[in-house]
């Protein structure tokens, strides 16, 4: 894959994320962060199914070591992410879920050998120098010095997402897109039903609609996501990730109302600064081309 395509489709993919996240933050001012983990995914197998039929994908068997690794590592992300959201502001959310890529690059280059070039790691520096000023300066992430106890629960799930990231990328890229994410769908749902069931709460017609739009943004994120990890290193993937936390300040800005701390928003700026160096190309064979599914 061209380092351009991959950065378009990575870029898209994070579009894709932001607003799954913004309709998941609406629909869990209703429901709570299990209900609303199994409804994203139960819709997930709704929209993919009809994918799988019109391009007559079938999804292989389930009982892959692959799949159950991913649903273990995604019922941990993703519980962890609505939680956060249900608790906290969408720009520090997607701050602290920011790491999921600092993650996945740490366990790409010790156990897969990828190489990452000295502009990928200033310019993933200087970002981590912005998302630590965004949560230090943003009153509701800490207080007194201590962090709220839902900081905590986002950064397990961005390590869980960053590990998942990296398993996809070792043990899964041979397996069909759709594959993956049909059994993803299917796992998640089936682990975390009866999580939802013990605090299951009435919602309006309307709040399914959010959720169906957040399956909808989820398909389309997860395709276009390990399509890239499957055809391109890792640093492309996390390094147009980045972009997720300005595009997260807008939406909660337009949407939600937040108005952040001038310090938060210098912060987001370091950000911006780290992704447009990080995205710099290195020196012709400096990074070895990835090898073909």
């Amino acid at each position: 894959m061209h380092p351009t395509l991959g950065s378009i489709m990575a870029v898209s993919a994070v579009i894709a994320g932001v607003g799954m996240d913004v309709l998941a933050k609406i629909a869990a001012f209703d429901a709570s962060p299990a209900q609303v983990t199994l409804l994203r995914w139960i819709f997930g197998i709704a929209t993919l199914i009809p994918v799988l039929l019109i391009m007559r994908v079938k999804p292989g068997p389930i009982w892959q070591p692959i799949h159950l690794v991913r649903a273990l590592l995604n019922l941990v992300a993703s519980f962890s992410l609505y939680y956060a959201l249900a608790h906290l502001p969408l720009s520090l959310t997607v701050a602290i879920f920011f790491l999921e890529p600092l993650v996945a690059l740490t366990l790409a280059a010790i156990f897969l050998k990828e190489h990452v070039g000295r502009n990928v790691v200033l310019g993933i520096g200087i970002a981590v120098l912005g998302i630590a000023a965004m949560i230090a300066f943003d009153g509701q992430g800490v207080s007194d010095w201590r962090l709220d106890p839902a900081v905590f629960v986002a950064l397990l799930g961005a390590a869980a997402w960053g590990t998942m990231l990296v398993t996809t990328r070792s043990v899964g890229r041979h397996e069909p897109v759709l594959s993956l994410m049909f059994w993803l769908s299917v796992t998640t749902s089936i682990g975390m039903a009866p999580i939802a069931a013990l605090d299951w709460r009435p919602l309006t017609g309307e709040a399914y609609l959010y959720m169906l739009g957040v399956a909808v943004l989820g398909t389309l994120y997860g395709v276009l996501g390990i399509t890239v990890l499957r055809h391109a290193p890792v640093r492309v993937k996390a390094a147009s990730s980045f972009l997720s936390l300005p595009v997260a300040f807008l939406a909660g800005f337009l949407i939600f109302g937040e108005i952040p701390d001038i310090k938060v928003v210098l912060g987001g700026f370091l950000v911006l600064f780290g992704v447009y160096w990080a995205l710099q190309q290195p020196a012709a064979g400096a990074v070895p081309a990835p090898e073909s599914p």
